[in-house]
């Protein structure tokens, strides 16, 4: 704390002026990192999204190639892991292709990489989502932000919000004080 004397005129009566600085309302403190919290993992899971689109293309691309060089839908379908039915899918969408003449246990062992790639991605998408439904839940328990801020915020609606949020209970260190 800063305490300053001023005198008027070389008068003896005289005064102090407190020159520190208040210290921030709790409240409007926690507000902003709730902000900045929902803000980082808005564009997380948005960047997550973008990553798995890329990689489930480059991956129906391979399948549809594997198709093309003669590999058989059930064995494609189980190194996948997907429906034979997908499999085909995949393949009849993709008609402009040339045989490239890689041999099997390359396609196989590229598409399993890719499919654990998506396993990864999808791993940290239920992460991201549970981190931001727990911060939801404590904004809106302590009514740091009201539902319109935090539907602006997360990018969700505010009715998806108040559903999603519904007796959920908030990690303890989800708003850091």
């Amino acid at each position: 704390m800063l305490l300053a004397v001023l005198h008027r005129d070389d008068r003896v009566v005289g005064y102090y002026r407190y020159r520190g600085t208040a210290k921030p309302d709790t409240a409007t403190v926690q507000a902003e990192k709730t902000r900045k919290l929902l803000r980082d993992s808005r564009q997380r899971i948005s960047f997550n999204a973008t990553s798995m689109r890329a990689l489930s293309v480059r991956l129906n691309q391979q399948i549809a190639q594997a198709l093309c060089d003669g590999m058989k839908v059930t064995r494609l379908a189980e190194a996948a892991k997907l429906s034979r039915w997908t499999v085909r899918t995949v393949g009849l969408s993709s008609d402009d292709l040339l045989p490239s003449g890689l041999p099997a246990e390359q396609h196989l062992a590229v598409i399993r990489q890719l499919k654990s790639e998506l396993a990864e991605l999808e791993e940290s998408k239920t992460a991201l989502e549970d981190r931001r439904l727990s911060l939801l839940a404590a904004a809106r328990r302590r009514g740091v932000l009201d539902d319109y801020d935090l539907a602006a915020l997360s990018g969700l609606q505010r009715e998806t919000i108040r559903k999603m949020t519904w007796g959920v209970q908030p990690e303890s260190g989800a708003i850091p004080a």
